[in-house]
């Protein structure tokens, strides 16, 4: 395994960490805010913590970026 590929591998791991903590800090806050509105009487509707998922998404397109940046640079 070449440099190039440890680089790739290592961004795709990554990306792949990123896209499951992106799950799990949703998933915990549309939890959180579900039982919000449902006992505390909070006014916002769980959907919004979807807004939580935008930075994992850019990070994630960033990675894919990076690796399509990589591939056409150090081309074999």
């Amino acid at each position: 395994m070449n440099n190039k590929q440890r680089i790739i591998k290592t961004i795709k791991i990554i990306a792949y960490l990123f896209s499951y903590m992106m799950v799990t800090v949703v998933a915990f806050n549309y939890g959180y805010m579900f039982y919000a509105v449902k006992f505390d009487g909070a006014s916002a509707s769980p959907s919004v913590s979807f807004i939580f998922a935008i930075p994992f998404i850019i990070a994630i397109l960033a990675c894919i970026i990076l690796i399509k940046i990589i591939n056409k640079k150090m081309k074999d």
